[in-house]
């Protein structure tokens, strides 16, 4: 009872806690002589959570907690019968875990795990030898979706559309692990999320853990250990069995040795930072090597030798080298076969058709192709088959039809062709059928009876190439699809009826269609939707004024892109989690109570709304993190209630008609990823409320009315990707701090009047000098579907427009400015840069042939400088080079030639204006040698003043001997004023004869 009044027990967890029978308590169990010996209070339902794009923990259930809160009486350390104590998923309030504890000698499974405990590990429990199983574990794994949100350089798992992480319950920590040598009879420790990184740093670390010579579980997962994994130690522990290492920083190889733990079954070295190969554990039944980017697997070496018990392995997010072998036709055991994202090539080998007990096989994101055979009829067992992302081809085989287990079945994004099969339909248990973004053709000619006999709860039949009909018949009541896309699917009329009687419809795509007529009632009344999809259609009229959408993954999004839509704005958007009204025809200004509610994401681009940005878009509280209202009229300020928009990611106000500058407030939106404030009218010097933008990775200022100079605290932006400042009345030079930039991209600082030299230190923009591999600047999900990076750049003689820009694009434009000095030969450094252009600028000096380095190089403009001196040969080395301009310099010399390098300007405009090189259209003639030979620098400074010297003697040596005669004769008389020009005269007539 002294438990019961120190907690709080928001859902009555604790109500049969009444009278004197304790022994009948939920919870509470005794033994024969009514001592109690088990305590059973784990929370029955911890709150499911996963991140959400602020990186936010979100709960999925709107019901209450039901976690016990509250700290642990004294008087609980009284029960010394005790021989089981779980207490695990309750909240403790991080209060530090109870001395008491070595009173329970008896305990022989005591669980914690989750519940809130802040301490140090030290003696609490080394007194506890009857242990059998223990549990102090303080994290747990969720769903991650912040990156696949707002990440600015994800990576292909994100493309996946959500990654993993550990959320912590709890803070436990220990400086050694000797607390655990006493407890010799634990066959189960689990210390997941535990913080052993003070401990890993002694080799010998994990010599307490050995001494546990009975121990069948270990887990040491997301304990932050670095270093090697202490296989000699490991190797002690005889009876090991499941062994989960994953989300820790080894740096280092799988072990052989590991092979010698006969009676290993399970190791999990998830994301662990490995290197190497896999090698051979003949023992293991479950390997989980994912998400170890430098992890090589050869598939092929692996295996060439027998794997007998190997039932489940995951490589997804390694390096696969190849393809897969036939061999694995000989894993007999094999139920999970994951190896997506895995830079897999080649086609899925027959062989693997006969792996009868398989279940799960999932090969999306790799570089696969082929034909599914017809005798995937073989993989009777087969419930999920991932195969989106690749390069398969061929038919959909009807034989697929056979696997009666089929559960989820994923083709898309491939080049499958022909008709879907109509058998597919008749699959009981499929759940999920996803065919988008293929090459097929042929129709649905009645979705009603194709799916008489399934229920699918996702269908995605978008952009697959099928023409979907819609007929009166009904569809039958089990017919209730959760996710619905038909978008291109050719359905032309008003919107299907049909949707009207999907009650658990939560997403609805019917975008590039033909649909046409007003947006029905009905389909706002939908109990359960949360994302509309309509974009690319006839529809017209009003949208119904109101508008009540639940979540979907506690998000609504209502999309209405690209339509015919017109009128004003709906003013009851009180229960919109995310808008998006985007290029339509709506006008009139923005209603205040667009920003009234819950709202999370805005988008009115692309319309005709004039007025002011209202003070209500950012509420108290707003939880506002994408609001694009680009390419309107809107004039005026930014309003500084922006101030409460702190978990604002994405702001483009780009290309409308605002002034002044840019609020101080929006220093409190310290997650801010993206600014977009190009093609208005701001002025005033570069806004130092950037300086608090810590996170800031895309700056985009161009076509306004900025000056000043560039501050050197550009510098600290450490995530900056994008800087564009084109189009401003910036000056003073370029600052050095640019440098520290590691993960810039593009550099666009044009029509400027930016004076003095180049930077001279540029090894420091990383991303530029090793481009990365594919990637999303912004996340899949924004990038695709809501909201996008774009970037304009000239470059190749043309403005290049990128809609959504990836890791590897880049670029540096400093043109139309007033630079001066010498191109510095750091540039060579630059190796993985794109495009540059350095023209219309006073540049001087030599082409550094360090330019030759930068052997990613697409298009180099130097045009209208000074530049003097040959063209490197270098040059002729970029095989990429696709556009040349060395136009209006003072070149000299012949023009260097290669087979590549002779294509680049056939008429020879690349060179115009150079009059001393040899071969420019203008320039000197090849079949001469006259040409002046090329000077240094230094020496053609030294001829400068040379020429300097003798045009003073010569202009001297003209005013003495012109004066001299013709003063003299003008000045003395008549007579010799004649003679001398009756002598001229008679010079100049023998010259025209």
């Amino acid at each position: 009872m002294s438990f019961k009044s120190n907690m709080a027990d928001p859902s009555n967890r604790l109500s049969s806690w009444k009278g004197h029978n304790c022994c009948s308590w939920d919870g509470i169990n005794c033994s024969d002589t009514c001592h109690v010996t088990v305590i059973d209070l784990r929370n029955p339902k911890p709150d499911s959570l996963f991140l959400d794009m602020s990186s936010q923990l979100v709960s999925t259930s709107d019901a209450p907690s039901t976690a016990l809160i509250g700290t642990l009486p004294a008087s609980l350390f009284s029960l010394t019968h005790l021989t089981y104590l779980d207490l695990s998923f309750n909240n403790f309030s991080f209060s530090k875990i109870p001395l008491g504890f070595s009173n329970l000698s008896a305990l022989t499974y005591l669980n914690l795990s989750n519940a809130m405990f802040k301490d140090s590990i030290t003696a609490q429990l080394s007194n506890l030898t009857s242990l059998v199983e223990l549990d102090l574990s303080c994290s747990s794994l969720i769903r991650d979706y912040s990156s696949a949100y707002y990440s600015l350089s994800s990576t292909v798992t994100t493309h996946s559309g959500y990654s993993y992480s550990y959320i912590n319950g709890g803070r436990l920590y220990a400086s050694n692990l000797n607390w655990l040598q006493g407890l010799k009879n634990l066959r189960k420790l689990e210390l997941s999320g535990v913080d052993l990184s003070e401990v890993s740093q002694s080799i010998l670390w994990a010599k307490s853990i050995s001494n546990l010579s009975k121990l069948r579980f270990l887990d040491l997962s997301n304990c932050r250990i670095s270093g090697e994994i202490p296989v000699e130690h490991l190797l002690i522990l005889t009876r090991l069995s499941e062994l989960y290492m994953r989300f820790n920083i080894f740096t280092t190889k799988i072990p052989s040795k590991l092979a010698n733990l006969t009676y290993l079954r399970v190791l999990d070295l998830t994301r662990s930072n490995l290197q190497g190969h896999v090698p051979y554990l003949p023992q293991v039944k479950k390997l989980l090597l994912g998400n170890n980017s430098d992890l090589m697997v050869d598939l092929h070496s692996m295996f060439t030798v027998p794997w007998p018990r190997l039932e489940w392995i995951d490589i997804s997010s390694t390096r696969v080298i190849g393809s897969i072998p036939p061999s694995i036709g000989n894993l007999t055991s094999l139920v999970t076969f994951i190896a997506y994202d895995s830079f897999i090539h080649g086609q899925i080998p027959t062989s693997m058709m006969n792996l009868t007990r398989l279940e799960n096989l999932f090969l999306h994101m790799n570089h696969m192709d082929g034909e599914i055979s017809s005798a995937v009829s073989n993989l009777k067992s087969l419930q999920f088959l991932s195969l989106m992302y690749n390069f398969f081809y061929g038919l959909i085989p009807d034989t697929i039809c056979t696997i009666s287990s089929l559960r989820y079945l994923s083709l898309i994004d491939n080049s499958f062709t022909g008709n879907l099969p109509d058998c597919i339909g008749q699959l009981h248990n499929l759940r999920y059928l996803l065919v988008s973004y293929n090459n097929m053709s042929g129709s649905i000619p009645s979705l009603s009876s194709f799916f008489q006999n399934s229920t699918p709860y996702m269908l995605d039949l978008g952009h697959s190439g099928l023409t979907v009909k819609i007929d009166q018949q009904p569809f039958p009541p089990i017919f209730q699809q959760q996710v619905l896309s038909l978008d291109s699917c050719n359905i032309g009329g008003e919107i299907p009826d049909f949707i009207s009687s999907l009650s658990k419809l939560e997403y609805l795509s019917l975008s590039n269609n033909n649909l046409s007529g007003i947006i029905p009632a009905w389909l706002f009344n939908l109990p359960n939707l949360g994302h509309l999809d309509l974009s690319f259609n006839r529809l017209q009229g009003h949208i119904p004024p109101s508008i009540k959408l639940k979540s979907f993954f506690m998000q609504t999004l209502l999309v209405l892109r690209n339509n015919l839509l017109q009128g004003s704005i709906p003013r009851r958007l009180e229960n919109i989690r995310a808008l998006d009204l985007s290029a339509n025809n709506f006008t009139g200004s923005i209603p205040a109570e667009v920003g009234q509610g819950n709202i999370r994401h805005l988008a009115l681009a692309d319309n005709e709304l004039f007025g002011r940005i209202p003070f209500s878009l950012c509420q108290e509280k707003s939880e506002l993190l994408v609001l694009d209202l680009s390419n309107n009229n809107l004039f005026g300020t930014i309003p500084t209630s922006f101030r409460n928009c702190r978990s604002l990611v994405y702001l483009n106000l780009g290309s409308n008609n605002l002034n002044g500058g840019i609020p101080s407030e929006l220093q409190d939106a310290r997650g801010l990823r993206f600014l977009g404030i190009s093609r208005n009218q701001f002025d005033g010097p570069f806004p130092p409320v950037v300086h608090e933008l810590e996170n800031i990775m895309v700056i985009d200022m161009g076509n306004n009315r900025f000056s000043g100079n560039i501050p050197q605290f550009i510098g600290e932006l450490k995530d900056l990707r994008i800087l564009l400042l084109e189009f401003n009345l910036f000056n003073g030079s370029i600052p050095e701090e640019i440098n520290a930039l590691e993960n810039l991209q593009f550099i666009g600082f044009s029509n400027n009047q930016l004076s003095g030299p180049l930077p001279e230190m540029l090894s420091g923009l990383k991303t530029i000098i090793n481009r990365p591999r594919d990637g999303d600047l912004l996340g899949f999900f924004i990038s695709q579907i809501f909201v996008g990076v774009e970037v304009n750049m000239v470059a190749k003689g043309l403005l290049l427009h990128f809609d959504i820009v990836r890791t590897y694009d880049n670029g540096m434009d400093l043109s139309c400015n007033n630079l001066t000095g010498n191109i510095p030969s750091e540039l060579g450094f630059l190796q993985g840069l794109y495009a540059l252009n350095l023209s219309h600028n006073r540049l001087s000096g030599n082409i550094p042939s360090a330019i030759g380095n930068m052997s990613l190089l697409e298009s180099l403009d130097l045009a209208y400088n000074n530049l003097s001196g040959e063209i490197p040969v270098s040059l002729t080395l970029l095989d990429p080079l696709s556009t040349l301009s060395l136009a209006y310099n003072n070149l000299s010399g012949k023009i260097p030639t290669s087979p590549h390098f002779d294509t680049l300007s056939r008429d020879g405009l690349a060179y115009i204006g150079n009059k001393f090189l040899c071969g420019a259209p203008d320039g000197m003639d090849c079949v001469s040698e006259d040409f002046p030979p090329p000077v240094s620098s230094d020496r053609r400074e030294d001829q400068f003043r040379d020429w300097r010297l003798l045009v003073a003697i010569v202009f001297a040596g003209y005013v003495v001997g012109f004066w001299g005669l013709f003063g003299v004769v003008h000045l003395v008389n008549e007579k010799w004023r004649k003679a001398y020009w009756a002598t001229v005269d008679g010079i100049v007539d023998r010259i025209i004869r």
